[in-house]
């Protein structure tokens, strides 16, 4: 079976997943368990968004067995997901940290607009009393 991915149950990815969710260092665990780092990850998104790790796969679904009682994984698999409100709560804090950022940032130009539109007045200022009859401009010197 050359160039076959291993398939792994659902109990067994979830013990892959213990060490992972207290904190052990992912790519050390991958090394140890001979998969690639990015499958755990891939695993314990699947357990936060769906709940689960059954592959969504096309086709006729097996038939599954009888329910048995909830193993000790489900309150990992419980623990590992993140409601929907969580989800919204989040985003909501994420986007009003950007306001607030873009918030400063505007506020920042426009300290930046009114610094060089005063600078821009004081050339225009300077050249303007150089124009002037009178005014502060020089004349060739007569020296002989």
């Amino acid at each position: 079976m050359v160039g076959r991915k291993p398939r792994f149950s659902k109990e067994e990815k979830l013990s892959m997943l213990v060490p992972m969710h207290n904190g052990e260092n992912v790519s050390r665990l991958a090394d140890e368990l001979g998969i690639h780092r990015q499958r755990l990850y891939a695993w314990r998104e699947q357990l936060r968004t769906c709940g689960n790790l059954t592959p969504a796969r096309q086709g006729r679904p097996k038939k599954q067995p009888p329910p048995e009682a909830p193993p000790d994984p489900q309150t990992l698999a419980a623990s590992f997901a993140v409601s929907a409100e969580q989800r919204r709560a989040d985003a909501l804090a994420k986007a009003r940290r950007r306001i607030v950022e873009l918030e400063r940032r505007i506020g920042q130009q426009q300290v930046e607009l009114d610094f060089f539109q005063e600078a821009l007045r004081h050339v225009r200022g300077g050249q303007q009393q150089k124009d002037a009859p009178g005014g502060a401009a020089s004349s060739k010197s007569s020296r002989k």
